[in-house]
């Protein structure tokens, strides 16, 4: 696993892929730090006069629904229209999904059109029929009781679906891996989850296969994080390390986390 993520980020570094992110208000910054320090393009827009050119020259677009509204609805659905048209694979964020009737409305839309998504637990079940209260945006599930829902999910749409959670859950339908790494410090940080679908986009658009590349980017994300954790235990310190991290990784770090817990 570790000599996939060295081989992946230095040939990431090499393609330097552009991502177009159509992404919420709140962690638009980190998003686009977080791609610039793992090696890709960050490009934001908020204009549906520029969202052609902008997706004829993006090597992924990326959808998240943290800060939604009518004018970012209707966006959305222009940018996707003209992906398919390219090619250019959509990787969505569901954010808030199951919490209102609109969020849930606007992910199951956007769904079909997902070459990934990732969610929490409640995120993932919302995206299903299954009617069930949320706490806006806090998963109120375990990972394992949306294990089969993200099963369904990804038979169903042909997508790889990742569940975040202490143990993230990523599968294509028919094959499931978990990602035991990560630190709960991560859940103290506004934005872990966009930043992480951010990264997995950077990853996806460099990697023939998509399963594979979402686990290499889980991986390298969640072990970052626990590396991370071993010396900053406040969340601005560990934001900020964090970054750094995903810039200039501590692989003999990584390595020793890994070999410990595979």
């Amino acid at each position: 696993m570790i000599n996939n993520i060295q081989k992946t980020l230095a040939n990431l570094r090499t393609k330097k892929p552009l991502i177009l992110c159509l992404t919420n208000l709140v962690t638009m910054e980190f998003v686009a730090n977080t791609l610039l320090a793992v090696g890709a393009a960050p490009i934001m827009t908020t204009s549906e006069n520029e969202i052609n050119e902008l997706v004829n020259i993006a090597s992924a677009l990326y959808i998240n629904i943290g800060t939604l509204n009518d004018p970012f609805i209707k966006l959305s659905a222009k940018a996707i229209e003209i992906a398919q048209k390219h090619n250019v694979p959509i990787v969505f964020d569901p954010v808030g999904a199951g919490a209102t009737t609109i969020r849930t409305n606007t992910s199951k839309s956007i769904l079909p059109f997902a070459k990934f998504v990732r969610g929490n637990s409640s995120e993932i079940i919302a995206l299903a029929d299954h009617h069930h209260q949320t706490y806006g945006v806090e998963a109120t599930h375990t990972t394992d009781e949306a294990a089969s829902i993200a099963t369904s999910i990804s038979k169903k749409n042909n997508l790889v679906v990742m569940v975040s959670g202490p143990v993230d859950l990523i599968t294509n339908g028919d094959q499931s891996i978990k990602v035991p790494f990560g630190s709960k410090l991560m859940q103290t940080v506004t934005g872990m989850g966009c930043t992480l679908t951010a990264v997995i986009a950077a990853f996806q658009s460099i990697e023939q296969d998509p399963f594979q590349a979402v686990i290499i980017a889980a991986h390298y994300f969640a072990l970052c994080g626990e590396v991370v954790s071993k010396k900053y235990q406040t969340p601005g310190a560990f934001k900020v390390a964090f970054l750094d991290q995903l810039h200039t990784p501590d692989i003999p770090s990584m390595r020793a986390l890994y070999d410990q817990r595979r």
